[in-house]
């Protein structure tokens, strides 16, 4: 079933559109003469409409009229006419975002008008990545190469589970089996990956039983989180006072966190305001915080207040 899906994903690269014809006769090495009361065609075709990775085209019930293959967001048709008119009833929907590259990688083609633009360089190191690695969440143990810390190349075999975006970077979490037999949650960077688009790059381990994530594991796993480092520390309460007027209301209305509350609003007669947010401390957090200048200071927690301090010292020092 893997080698089905495999050529599915070549005749994809190579943007032909396919019958299912063409997709037997690739599988089986052979021609295939009478598709209807063929024992093989049935059974190829039931393993196709498995998990909806096949949606028929024009009630066509024994795919004459072409198909849809959907896995990732990949799409082949008998005709290219058949492509276009698809494109064109779903027109709206494909003008609506342009999303720094990822419409390119997964639609084939980037959209000149759009209504929605988000937030995604589309010269990411190793964007392509995205698509490649999308194909494996929830079903395939995969291996590669990664620079640890862009200095120390090491061996990589990861459960993965989810692919996420952060400050316009790609980053994938999944189980990584430590030295002690533990299961961690890991995250890599998608530019750090030694990849050079060969499909030698990232192997996948098909002997190996996947590992799942428990349901619902990742909406508790980043609940508290901003961005995506946590290290294994604990959501603390953070106190953040406000000396700007304009800075005051910019977090008022653009909340750090879900967690944000204000604690106390803007007093034009003293000059400060107070919010508070409960979450894990980390670089992402700090970065974030950086961002607003002269406008806040962090009065708790007294250790992450620290470290704010000891980074504003040593900027302050190559100004010096």
């Amino acid at each position: 079933m893997d080698r089905l899906y495999e050529i599915c994903d070549e005749m994809a690269s190579a943007e032909q559109y396919v019958t299912l014809r063409a997709i037997m006769e690739r599988y089986y090495g052979k021609p295939i003469g009478k598709l209807e009361g063929d024992k093989e065609y049935g059974r190829l075709k039931k393993q196709l409409n498995r998990h909806g990775n096949v949606v028929e085209y024009r009630n066509g019930h024994d795919f004459k009229k072409g198909f849809r293959y959907r896995r990732g967001c990949e799409y082949f048709f008998k005709n290219e006419e058949e492509k276009n008119e698809l494109q064109k009833r779903e027109g709206n929907e494909r003008r609506l975002f342009l999303t720094g590259g990822l419409q390119m990688l997964f639609d084939g083609k980037s959209a000149q008008e759009h209504l929605v633009e988000l937030e995604c360089v589309s010269g990411l190191q190793n964007l392509g990545l995205v698509k490649v690695l999308a194909r494996y969440l929830g079903r395939r143990v995969i291996s590669f190469k990664y620079m640890q810390g862009y200095q120390n190349m090491m061996d990589v075999t990861m459960h993965p589970h989810l692919l996420k975006e952060y400050n316009s970077r790609w980053f994938l979490f999944g189980y990584v089996c430590q030295e002690d037999g533990r299961w961690d949650v890991v995250n890599v960077s998608l530019d750090r990956i030694i990849y050079n688009g060969s499909l030698n790059d990232i192997r996948v381990h098909v002997d190996i039983p996947f590992k799942k994530a428990p349901k619902n594991f990742y909406q508790e796993y980043f609940k508290d989180m901003i961005g995506v480092t946590r290290n294994g520390k604990e959501a603390e309460q953070i106190v953040i006072r406000t000396v700007d007027f304009k800075v005051h209301h910019l977090l008022r209305t653009k909340p750090l966190h879900p967690s944000q509350a204000e604690t106390q609003p803007f007093d034009e007669a003293t000059g400060q305001g107070e919010f508070t947010i409960r979450v894990v401390p980390n670089i992402e957090l700090q970065t974030r915080l950086l961002a607003y200048g002269p406008g806040i200071v962090v009065t708790g927690s007294e250790k992450f207040r620290r470290r704010m301090k000891e980074v504003i010292e040593e900027m302050s020092s190559l100004y010096s």
